[in-house]
């Protein structure tokens, strides 16, 4: 790791430079009292976390990743006062993401799975939790962004992601709809200097839970800012996914139940979703050469390849053959599962009226997808050029192919029914 000084874009995080938060003394200090309290307190999550934060998960004190290891092997471990059940899931979720430092995973870097479980138990439901939790992570970030932009010339690179960031945030309605509760309540056009503010509104509006789980996940794995920024960008494009998939998923028995309308609707909803990550590109690219390179060297095995969420979507769209599948699939043992996807239901209805407005939902959600690829592939080959990907992919040359497949081939330009 190179030494800097620097905070910000291309720097250490503002939490690097937190001597407390470095020294480990706290965190461990707070994890032995939580142990020996009589009966159970909430769990000392912040000064673990600023650890963590401070040094990167790559670097945290041996002594506190085996006490964390100890207590998640202990199993269910308990949670906050009175042993809530809910306190219990988050902090049983969480404690695997602390330990994984030699064989962790796409899942366990963004602790994705800790992610849905606190949105599906929101109040509202699994759909009003994934928005509202990406509207949290847009949050935090902001947040974090303003403190380093604190200080800094105008139009220097931290600014320039500031309000990237800010319009990512004020632009959340359109990403997530079931959160309007919350994004209403935003100014029409927030000031940059104003971001801090907007960040804790937006934190302040969501559920407890919801918040928390914002704070904990962001576990890098180096003392990099723009790390900081990478994760936060993997975890709302993985809620974004896992919406799409679910509003497939809805789509797909709508059809079968010969609800055609409501299948469209479902299917122009996701189509809307994909639409709106331009803003989430427009953060990412931000990201200079230089910091990537250092984050991929610390987080290999950990790819965006290993993606459920964004699996699930192409398997509910359409089917692939498997002689279709990249190497880099067909690695992760890929397996069909049961049930008929999207396009199967809509050819077995057969062409018609009735239909046409399903097509076109579907078309315009195809066009969305593969706009989303595109710019992937963009970026990435901006960033990080042809070198291969940290998963073991081919890196640029597999987002490429991945952007040239349709996720519904029977509609596309010769297909079956173009």
């Amino acid at each position: 790791m190179r030494v800097t000084t620097k905070v910000g874009v291309g720097g250490l995080s503002p939490r690097a430079l937190d001597e407390t938060a470095r020294c480990s003394s706290s965190a461990l200090s707070s994890l032995a009292d939580w142990q020996e309290e009589a009966r159970p307190a909430t769990f000392p999550f912040r000064p673990i976390v600023r650890h963590y934060q401070a040094v990167g998960r790559g670097h945290v004190d041996a002594e506190l990743v085996k006490a964390l290891r100890v207590l998640a092997e202990q199993g269910r471990p308990r949670g906050g006062r009175g042993g809530r059940a809910a306190d219990g899931l988050i902090l049983s979720s969480w404690l695997p993401c602390t330990f994984d430092q030699e064989d962790g995973d796409y899942d366990s870097y963004g602790a994705i799975r800790l992610l849905h479980r606190v949105a599906e138990t929101a109040a509202g439901g699994p759909d009003t939790g994934l928005d509202l939790q990406q509207v949290a992570l847009l949050a935090d970030l902001l947040a974090f962004e303003a403190v380093a932009a604190a200080g800094q010339e105008r139009r220097s690179p931290q600014e320039v992601r500031l309000r990237a960031c800010l319009r990512a945030l004020a632009r959340a309605g359109e990403l997530a709809p079931g959160a309007a509760g919350v994004t209403a309540r935003f100014p029409p056009a927030p000031a940059a200097d104003r971001a801090g503010e907007l960040a804790l509104l937006a934190l302040d509006a969501v559920p407890p839970a919801v918040r928390l789980a914002a704070e904990i996940t962001l576990l890098p794995m180096t003392p990099l800012h723009d790390e900081v920024m990478f994760i936060r960008s993997i975890q709302v494009f993985e809620l974004v996914y896992r919406q799409v998939a679910r509003c497939l998923e809805r789509a797909v028995a709508a059809l079968a139940g010969g609800d055609a309308a409501a299948a469209t609707a479902e299917v122009r909803d996701a189509g809307a979703r994909v639409a709106a990550t331009g803003s989430l590109y427009r953060v990412l690219t931000t990201m200079p050469k230089e910091s990537f390179a250092l984050i991929r060297s610390s987080t290999d095995g950990r790819s965006a390849i290993q993606s459920r969420a964004y699996r699930e979507v192409e398997r509910l769209s359409a089917p692939l053959p498997t002689e279709q599948l990249p190497m880099e699939l067909l690695r992760l043992d890929e397996r069909p599962r049961p049930g008929r996807s999207l396009q199967e239901e809509y050819l077995a209805a057969g062409a018609g009226p009735p239909l046409d407005g399903l097509a076109a939902a579907m078309a315009g959600l195809d066009e969305a997808w593969q706009a989303m690829k595109r710019t992937h592939w963009g970026i990435t080959l901006k960033i990080i050029g042809r070198v291969p990907g940290t998963g073991g992919s081919s890196g640029a040359d597999y987002l490429r192919e991945a952007a040239e497949r349709p996720l519904f081939p029977a509609l596309s330009p010769g297909g079956r029914h173009a």
